[in-house]
């Protein structure tokens, strides 16, 4: 399936958001190159733009002001960070991921124990859900755990409120054996 988001007024804007080590930046840049997009990096677009006020604990501290003002008028994009969700779009995917798999992931990237229990930690408390409520509409918000591309082309193509968190997270990891891996 390859769209074309010109041909859907109705999807101009998308942010891909989650934990870091989701695969945020694989997926968008498969669905941008699927659909047409532009794939936005908000930490590359910050330092190319002079937007990241300090980095902290191996995360870039950005000036989202700066980065909304570059965005706002761009159209047919896909953006891509741990808080693209906090831009003004059409449609929010919070890419999910089990926390195990996660753990695993930032450990191969090298992350810092703190780093690691910390995200991890987000994913089981489904912090990038809760925060992309505090800025978007439930029906505009769609969970992705299992086959991102297929599922995110496919909610690109018939955006169907069911699909959507107005009837809630269908993801849950707080479960024992999750947080014995923050523990």
């Amino acid at each position: 399936m390859y769209l074309n988001p010109r041909q859907y007024k109705r999807v101009m804007k998308v942010a891909l958001t989650g934990t870091p080590g989701t695969g945020k930046t694989t997926i968008a840049k498969e669905i941008a190159q699927r659909c047409g997009m532009t794939h936005i990096d908000v930490s590359k677009m910050a330092r190319e733009v002079n937007a990241v006020i300090a980095q902290e604990k191996e995360t870039l501290v950005v000036d989202q002001d700066i980065i909304g003002e570059k965005i706002r008028d761009m159209d047919n994009i896909i953006i891509d960070s741990h808080f693209a969700h906090v831009f003004e779009v059409d449609l929010v995917f919070v890419l999910r991921c089990e926390p195990s798999i996660l753990f695993e992931r930032l450990k191969r990237r090298n992350y810092s124990e703190e780093k690691i229990r910390e995200n991890v930690m987000a994913e089981i408390l489904d912090f990038c859900v809760l925060d992309a409520l505090e800025y978007h509409a439930p029906e505009k918000i769609f969970e992705i755990h299992e086959d991102p591309v297929r599922q995110i082309l496919k909610i690109l193509d018939d955006p169907v409120e069911e699909r959507s968190l107005v009837h809630g997270s269908r993801t849950h990891f707080l479960t024992e054996e999750n947080l014995a891996l923050v523990t």
